[in-house]
C-alpha cells in the first residue's frame, strides 16, 4: 500500500520520513551522482522539501521501499526555480490545482526488470494519479529523461511537452504536463494490473485543495 503523508498527518511518519530521506540520498547521491543535492548525515533533502510537500511512500512490512512527493506550483518549486529551461517554449504551468510531481524511486531490491521498472513504481504511479484525482489536482507537472516519453505514453497518458529536451546531470531531459482524470487513473491501474485503489489516508481529514487555494 501507498501511503500518503501531509502536514496533518506527518507526525504519525517520522521515522519513514527519515528513512525515505536515506534511501534518496543512496540513489540520487551515490547511485546516480546527481550534483547539486543537499546532504545531512546521509540524508538528502533539497529545498521543495517543504512543510507543504506531499509524500508517497510505499511501505512493506514497516520498510519504506519507495516513494514520490508533490509540491504546489503557486509557491516555488524545481521546474520555476532549477530547470526553468525545460519550459522555454510553454511556459511554467502554476496554479492552485496544479502540483509539480518528483523524485519517484524505487530501493534497488524491489526494482526489477519487467515493464518499466517494478511494481513498485506501477503502485506509486497509480496512487499518486488515484490521490491527484482524488484531490481535485487537475494536471501535474514534472521532469524525466526524455527516453521516458514514448513509455509514459504507453500508460496512456496524454503528456504535454513544455519545451525542448536539455543536457541535466548528462541525461536528456524533457518537462511536460500530465491533465488528471478518471482515464488517466484507469489507464495507469490496466497497464500495471492494479485492480483496488492503493493510498493509505491514515490521519488525514482536510482536502488539499481548500487547504493551498
Amino acid at each position: 500500500m501507498i501511503h500518503v503523508v501531509t502536514a496533518e498527518n506527518r507526525h504519525l511518519y517520522k521515522e519513514e520520513l527519515i528513512e525515505q530521506h536515506r534511501i534518496r540520498h543512496d540513489i540520487y547521491v551515490d547511485e546516480r551522482h546527481w550534483v547539486g543535492l543537499e546532504s545531512r548525515d546521509g540524508l538528502e533533502f533539497d529545498q521543495f522539501d517543504t512543510e507543504e510537500t506531499i509524500y508517497f511512500l510505499a511501505i512493506e512490512n514497516d520498510r519504506v521501499i519507495g516513494g514520490s512527493r508533490m509540491n504546489p506550483t503557486l509557491k516555488p518549486h524545481l521546474l520555476s526555480e532549477v530547470c526553468p529551461e525545460l519550459a522555454e517554449i510553454k511556459g511554467i504551468p502554476q496554479g492552485p490545482d496544479i502540483f509539480e510531481w518528483t523524485r519517484i524511486y524505487a530501493v534497488k531490491d524491489w526494482r526489477d526488470s519487467g515493464r518499466f521498472g517494478s511494481g513498485v513504481v506501477g503502485e506509486i504511479f497509480a496512487a499518486s494519479l488515484e490521490y491527484a484525482y482524488d484531490e481535485a489536482i487537475s494536471a501535474l507537472s514534472l521532469q524525466f529523461e526524455a527516453w521516458w516519453l514514448p513509455r509514459l505514453q504507453q500508460h496512456g497518458w496524454n503528456i504535454k511537452p513544455l519545451g525542448l529536451p536539455a543536457l541535466i546531470n548528462n541525461e536528456w531531459w524533457l518537462a511536460g504536463l500530465l491533465p488528471i482524470s478518471a482515464e488517466t487513473v484507469r489507464t495507469t491501474r490496466a497497464f500495471y494490473r492494479i485492480d483496488r485503489p492503493l493510498l493509505v489516508r491514515k490521519g488525514i481529514t482536510k482536502a488539499l485543495i481548500h487547504a493551498v487555494a
